[in-house]
């Protein structure tokens, strides 16, 4: 059974070429510091994901990839073109169409789905910057949806600006 639900944008992305499409967008340099941040982060505090779901643009793919190397032990990372700017009602139709995994699932993707999907599992609006991360943990194994916000408790939010003050100190 799933026991962590995490929901990550993807890092800041490059607006420099501007012959790219918004699919094909990579992280810039401060985007590639962040993923690499926060992919440190959820280790040390015990949040690191089992499995990754994902968009596939450029950007999510970067920012998994760096997540991963931050990340000890094996990962697998599953992208999904459906995710790519997907609202809320979508990536609950895809997620609901899969099996429910076991341990730590991460969803990743891109605003404004992910700041939904943060305020349908918290109650909670946020603006969701990039590189943003809430942790959730089940509280109801009963309930046979896992998809069901009531099953689940936020019990941390990672934002990259944070992690930079941290290490400035």
């Amino acid at each position: 059974m799933l026991s962590h639900l995490l929901l990550m944008r993807h890092a800041k992305s490059s607006w420099s070429d501007g012959s790219l499409s918004d699919h094909e967008r990579p992280l810039n340099e401060r985007g590639e510091t962040a993923a690499s941040a926060v992919g440190q982060a959820l280790s040390a505090r015990g949040y690191a994901p089992d499995i990754i779901w994902s968009s596939d643009s450029t950007r999510t793919r970067q920012t998994a990839m760096r997540l991963i190397r931050a990340i000890p032990g094996a990962q697998t990372v599953n992208y999904n073109s459906n995710f790519y700017h997907a609202g809320v009602e979508t990536v609950l139709g895809i997620c609901g169409k899969q099996i429910e995994p076991a341990g730590k699932l991460m969803l990743l993707g891109h605003n404004p789905g992910w700041a939904g999907l943060h305020e349908y599992f918290t109650g909670q609006y946020h603006d969701y910057p990039t590189g943003a991360c809430t942790v959730l943990q089940r509280t109801d194994y009963k309930s046979g949806d896992w998809l069901d916000p009531k099953s689940w408790r936020m019990i941390d939010l990672i934002l990259p600006r944070e992690l930079e003050s941290e290490l400035e100190r």
